[in-house]
Protein backbone atom coordinates (compact mmCIF):
# COMPACT_ATOMS: atom_id res chain seq x y z
CA UNK A 1 0.00 0.00 0.00
CA UNK A 2 2.83 2.38 0.77
CA UNK A 3 4.49 1.61 -2.39
CA UNK A 4 1.09 2.80 -4.34
CA UNK A 5 1.10 6.27 -2.60
CA UNK A 6 4.65 6.70 -3.03
CA UNK A 7 3.56 6.36 -6.83
CA UNK A 8 0.54 8.43 -6.43
CA UNK A 9 2.50 11.46 -4.60
CA UNK A 10 5.09 11.10 -6.96
CA UNK A 11 3.00 11.37 -10.10
CA UNK A 12 1.04 14.08 -8.87
CA UNK A 13 4.67 16.11 -8.44
CA UNK A 14 5.29 15.26 -12.12
CA UNK A 15 2.27 16.50 -13.02
CA UNK A 16 2.50 20.28 -10.88
CA UNK A 17 5.66 20.58 -12.28
CA UNK A 18 4.75 19.93 -15.93
CA UNK A 19 2.04 22.71 -15.62
CA UNK A 20 4.84 25.00 -14.02
CA UNK A 21 6.70 24.33 -17.24
CA UNK A 22 4.52 25.45 -19.74
CA UNK A 23 3.00 28.20 -17.70
CA UNK A 24 6.25 29.45 -16.44
CA UNK A 25 7.02 32.51 -19.17
CA UNK A 26 11.07 32.86 -18.91
CA UNK A 27 10.81 33.97 -22.20
CA UNK A 28 9.01 36.70 -21.59
CA UNK A 29 11.05 37.87 -18.06
CA UNK A 30 14.01 38.22 -20.24
CA UNK A 31 12.86 39.41 -23.39
CA UNK A 32 11.17 42.25 -21.26
CA UNK A 33 14.44 43.02 -19.75
CA UNK A 34 16.17 43.47 -23.56
CA UNK A 35 16.55 46.87 -24.07
CA UNK A 36 15.47 47.12 -28.10
CA UNK A 37 16.34 49.96 -30.07
CA UNK A 38 13.25 51.69 -31.76
CA UNK A 39 13.70 51.67 -35.62
CA UNK A 40 12.35 54.58 -37.80
CA UNK A 41 11.68 54.01 -41.35
CA UNK A 42 14.37 56.65 -41.83
CA UNK A 43 16.73 54.30 -40.13
CA UNK A 44 15.49 50.91 -41.90
CA UNK A 45 15.55 52.34 -45.24
CA UNK A 46 19.40 53.81 -44.45
CA UNK A 47 21.13 50.55 -44.39
CA UNK A 48 19.69 47.67 -45.70
CA UNK A 49 22.19 45.19 -44.99
CA UNK A 50 21.33 45.15 -41.32
CA UNK A 51 17.92 43.04 -40.21
CA UNK A 52 15.72 45.14 -37.61
CA UNK A 53 13.73 42.69 -37.23
CA UNK A 54 12.40 42.61 -33.42
CA UNK A 55 12.92 46.05 -32.66
CA UNK A 56 10.19 48.46 -31.18
CA UNK A 57 8.72 50.25 -34.07
CA UNK A 58 9.06 53.82 -34.83
CA UNK A 59 8.70 56.74 -36.96
CA UNK A 60 6.81 56.38 -40.25
CA UNK A 61 6.86 52.54 -39.40
CA UNK A 62 3.58 51.57 -41.39
CA UNK A 63 0.81 49.97 -39.07
CA UNK A 64 -1.08 47.23 -40.66
CA UNK A 65 -4.51 47.48 -40.02
CA UNK A 66 -6.34 45.53 -42.77
CA UNK A 67 -5.91 42.84 -45.61
CA UNK A 68 -5.60 45.09 -48.72
CA UNK A 69 -2.43 46.88 -46.43
CA UNK A 70 -0.52 43.57 -45.84
CA UNK A 71 -1.49 42.92 -49.51
CA UNK A 72 0.37 46.16 -50.88
CA UNK A 73 3.03 45.54 -48.69
CA UNK A 74 6.44 44.25 -50.60
CA UNK A 75 7.69 41.09 -49.84
CA UNK A 76 11.38 40.75 -47.84
CA UNK A 77 11.71 44.83 -48.10
CA UNK A 78 8.87 46.74 -46.24
CA UNK A 79 9.24 47.14 -42.33
CA UNK A 80 5.83 46.60 -40.94
CA UNK A 81 3.93 46.15 -37.44
CA UNK A 82 0.30 45.77 -36.21
CA UNK A 83 -1.90 45.34 -32.95
CA UNK A 84 -3.59 41.70 -33.27
CA UNK A 85 -7.03 41.86 -31.84
CA UNK A 86 -6.82 38.28 -31.16
CA UNK A 87 -4.49 35.35 -31.53
CA UNK A 88 -4.34 31.73 -32.40
CA UNK A 89 -2.11 29.23 -32.03
CA UNK A 90 -1.52 26.54 -35.13
CA UNK A 91 0.64 24.09 -33.62
CA UNK A 92 2.28 24.01 -36.75
CA UNK A 93 6.12 25.02 -36.93
CA UNK A 94 9.11 25.78 -38.40
CA UNK A 95 12.94 24.73 -38.06
CA UNK A 96 14.51 27.77 -36.44
CA UNK A 97 16.33 29.96 -38.57
CA UNK A 98 18.96 30.18 -36.40
CA UNK A 99 19.22 26.64 -35.85
CA UNK A 100 21.56 24.35 -38.22
CA UNK A 101 19.81 22.40 -40.27
CA UNK A 102 22.04 19.19 -39.06
CA UNK A 103 22.49 17.87 -35.74
CA UNK A 104 26.52 17.55 -34.83
CA UNK A 105 27.92 14.32 -33.82
CA UNK A 106 30.51 14.62 -31.06
CA UNK A 107 33.28 14.62 -33.64
CA UNK A 108 32.17 17.55 -35.28
CA UNK A 109 30.62 16.03 -38.33
CA UNK A 110 26.72 16.54 -39.62
CA UNK A 111 24.49 14.09 -38.54
CA UNK A 112 20.82 13.33 -38.45
CA UNK A 113 18.66 16.21 -40.70
CA UNK A 114 16.41 17.70 -38.45
CA UNK A 115 12.89 18.08 -39.66
CA UNK A 116 11.91 21.43 -41.41
CA UNK A 117 8.69 21.28 -39.76
CA UNK A 118 6.65 19.70 -37.37
CA UNK A 119 3.46 19.48 -36.18
CA UNK A 120 3.24 19.12 -32.49
CA UNK A 121 0.37 20.08 -29.45
CA UNK A 122 3.54 20.20 -27.35
CA UNK A 123 5.90 23.57 -27.58
CA UNK A 124 9.08 21.78 -26.18
CA UNK A 125 11.66 22.36 -28.62
CA UNK A 126 13.69 25.71 -28.57
CA UNK A 127 14.82 24.61 -32.51
CA UNK A 128 11.18 25.29 -33.81
CA UNK A 129 9.46 28.25 -34.12
CA UNK A 130 5.54 28.36 -34.06
CA UNK A 131 3.33 29.62 -36.75
CA UNK A 132 -0.11 31.97 -34.99
CA UNK A 133 -3.13 33.18 -37.07
CA UNK A 134 -3.48 36.78 -35.94
CA UNK A 135 -6.96 38.87 -36.12
CA UNK A 136 -6.11 42.07 -38.16
CA UNK A 137 -8.26 45.49 -36.87
CA UNK A 138 -10.87 44.99 -39.92
CA UNK A 139 -11.77 40.87 -38.56
CA UNK A 140 -9.39 39.44 -41.60
CA UNK A 141 -6.77 36.86 -40.27
CA UNK A 142 -2.93 36.64 -41.33
CA UNK A 143 -0.06 34.25 -40.39
CA UNK A 144 2.62 35.22 -38.29
CA UNK A 145 5.78 33.94 -35.95
CA UNK A 146 6.93 35.93 -33.03
CA UNK A 147 7.95 35.56 -29.43
CA UNK A 148 6.07 33.23 -27.66
CA UNK A 149 6.05 35.42 -24.61
CA UNK A 150 4.50 38.05 -26.51
CA UNK A 151 2.24 35.70 -27.77
CA UNK A 152 0.80 34.39 -24.57
CA UNK A 153 0.30 38.16 -23.87
CA UNK A 154 -2.08 38.49 -26.72
CA UNK A 155 -4.01 35.32 -26.00
CA UNK A 156 -4.14 36.45 -22.73
CA UNK A 157 -6.39 39.76 -23.83
CA UNK A 158 -3.35 42.28 -23.82
CA UNK A 159 -3.16 44.50 -26.02
CA UNK A 160 0.48 44.26 -27.86
CA UNK A 161 1.81 45.89 -30.86
CA UNK A 162 4.08 43.62 -32.75
CA UNK A 163 8.03 43.98 -32.66
CA UNK A 164 9.03 45.08 -35.95
CA UNK A 165 8.89 42.90 -38.82
CA UNK A 166 8.50 41.50 -42.65
CA UNK A 167 6.44 39.71 -45.04
CA UNK A 168 7.83 36.53 -45.99
CA UNK A 169 7.45 33.32 -47.86
CA UNK A 170 8.12 30.04 -46.00
CA UNK A 171 7.71 26.37 -46.84
CA UNK A 172 5.59 24.44 -49.66
CA UNK A 173 5.92 21.64 -46.59
CA UNK A 174 4.54 24.01 -43.84
CA UNK A 175 1.83 25.46 -45.62
CA UNK A 176 0.40 21.61 -46.10
CA UNK A 177 0.34 21.58 -42.45
CA UNK A 178 -1.40 24.75 -42.20
CA UNK A 179 -3.59 23.79 -44.64
CA UNK A 180 -6.68 22.73 -42.81
CA UNK A 181 -6.48 25.79 -39.75
CA UNK A 182 -5.68 28.66 -42.56
CA UNK A 183 -8.60 27.60 -44.56
CA UNK A 184 -11.21 27.62 -41.58
CA UNK A 185 -10.01 31.34 -40.55
CA UNK A 186 -9.70 32.23 -44.36
CA UNK A 187 -6.07 33.12 -44.30
CA UNK A 188 -3.82 33.42 -47.54
CA UNK A 189 -0.94 30.90 -46.85
CA UNK A 190 1.55 32.57 -49.50
CA UNK A 191 3.18 34.68 -46.82
CA UNK A 192 3.78 35.31 -43.39
CA UNK A 193 4.47 37.98 -41.16
CA UNK A 194 7.92 37.60 -39.48
CA UNK A 195 8.70 39.43 -36.29
CA UNK A 196 11.38 37.41 -34.82
CA UNK A 197 14.74 39.11 -33.44
CA UNK A 198 17.01 35.89 -34.61
CA UNK A 199 19.82 36.88 -32.92
CA UNK A 200 18.32 37.53 -29.61
CA UNK A 201 16.76 34.45 -29.78
CA UNK A 202 19.79 32.56 -31.42
CA UNK A 203 21.56 33.72 -28.07
CA UNK A 204 18.65 32.75 -25.41
CA UNK A 205 16.63 29.86 -26.79
CA UNK A 206 18.62 27.25 -25.47
CA UNK A 207 19.09 28.84 -21.84
CA UNK A 208 15.35 29.47 -21.69
CA UNK A 209 14.31 26.12 -22.18
CA UNK A 210 17.36 23.98 -19.78
CA UNK A 211 16.74 26.30 -17.29
CA UNK A 212 12.60 26.25 -17.32
CA UNK A 213 13.59 22.36 -17.57
CA UNK A 214 16.38 22.38 -14.60
CA UNK A 215 13.72 24.64 -12.50
CA UNK A 216 10.52 21.77 -13.11
CA UNK A 217 12.86 19.03 -12.05
CA UNK A 218 13.79 20.84 -8.76
CA UNK A 219 10.43 21.81 -7.99
CA UNK A 220 9.39 18.40 -8.98
CA UNK A 221 11.98 16.90 -6.22
CA UNK A 222 10.59 19.09 -3.26
CA UNK A 223 6.91 18.69 -3.95
CA UNK A 224 7.64 14.73 -3.38
CA UNK A 225 9.47 15.55 -0.55
CA UNK A 226 6.80 18.36 0.40
CA UNK A 227 4.30 15.47 -0.05
CA UNK A 228 5.79 12.58 1.21
CA UNK A 229 5.99 14.37 4.85
CA UNK A 230 2.91 15.76 4.69
CA UNK A 231 1.08 11.97 3.92
CA UNK A 232 3.60 11.21 6.62
CA UNK A 233 2.82 13.34 9.08
CA UNK A 234 -1.39 13.37 8.09
CA UNK A 235 -0.79 9.05 8.80
CA UNK A 236 0.81 9.68 12.06
CA UNK A 237 -1.45 11.78 13.63
CA UNK A 238 -4.51 9.25 12.25
CA UNK A 239 -2.13 6.71 13.61
CA UNK A 240 -1.88 8.85 17.23
CA UNK A 241 -5.53 9.74 17.06
CA UNK A 242 -6.85 6.41 16.83
CA UNK A 243 -4.46 5.06 19.64
CA UNK A 244 -5.88 7.41 21.90
CA UNK A 245 -9.66 6.14 21.14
Amino acid sequence: MQKIVDYALVIVAIIISIIFYFSFDLEDILWNGYERKTISNEIAKGDLTKDYTGGIAGENIKIITNIEEWEKTLNEVDYITTTPKSIRKTDVYSLAKWVDNYTRTSTGSSGRRLDEVKQTSLDISANYSPYYIIELEDGNHILAQMNRGIAKKIQKGEEIQLPLGKKLGFSKKAKTMLKSICEEFNVNTSHVLYTIDNKWEEKNADMIFIEKLAISVVLCIILSVILELGYNKILANNKEKYELE
